[in-house]
């Protein structure tokens, strides 16, 4: 993967061919998310010395790759109802008003635009909600796996994977629940890692 300069808006997806010439790898279009082969999931610091990670399995979203990256734009949902920890007692507490109150607030949703390059990474800047509260939040993305390849002809829609990651602090959107340990510390932390791992068709 080749990245321009710092800070700069980047073309959309690109990689250098021996020949040396810049070409993009994912088609400019709009791409809808597959909820079967798309994962959302947390992991957050348990007990200090152990992580748990959980999953949302209903999620749905849209990609839209543009000509210049400047221009690309995400926006996805997930059910929080949905969540899954593998562990129902616990899940049934992140589902209560303590965390998530699904109830109340039953999606969580991201939106961004304008992908550009930072630090050699890929970034976009997007807002994250969860329990109706809002906040800027800066996914590093890579886009990959594309299927079929444009070149090869036939009438299949490509598809591809992409994958966004970020760290977010729970607090900051309302998840404020916590319990103190005997021997010190509080059984969760506060920092969580956000993983999207989503595989879009082009429709568009």
């Amino acid at each position: 993967m080749t990245l321009p300069d710092d800070d700069v808006a980047s073309p959309a997806f690109v990689e250098r061919r021996p020949t040396g010439t810049l070409i993009p790898v994912i088609p400019a279009g709009r791409w809808t998310v597959d909820p079967t082969r798309t994962t959302v999931s947390f992991v957050a610091k348990h007990l200090l010395v152990s992580k748990v990670t959980g999953t949302f399995s209903r999620v749905a979203g849209t990609i839209t790759v543009g000509e210049d990256a400047s221009v690309s734009s995400v926006s996805a949902m997930a059910d929080a109802a949905s969540l899954t920890t593998g562990d129902p007692d616990r899940d049934e507490h992140l589902r209560s008003e303590d965390f998530f109150d699904v109830e109340q607030w039953p999606t969580l949703t991201v939106t961004g635009s304008g992908l550009r390059s930072k630090g050699g990474r890929h970034v976009l800047e997007s807002v994250l909600t969860i329990r109706d509260i809002s906040h800027p939040v800066t996914f590093e993305v890579t886009a990959s796996n594309l299927h079929p390849d444009p070149d090869a002809g036939g009438d299949a829609r490509p598809t591809a994977r992409f994958t966004a990651d970020a760290v977010v602090n729970r607090k900051d959107f309302g998840l404020r629940w916590n319990a103190a340990i005997e021997t010190g510390g509080v059984v969760v932390g506060d920092m969580v890692h956000i993983v999207i791992s989503a595989v879009a068709e082009l429709v568009a």
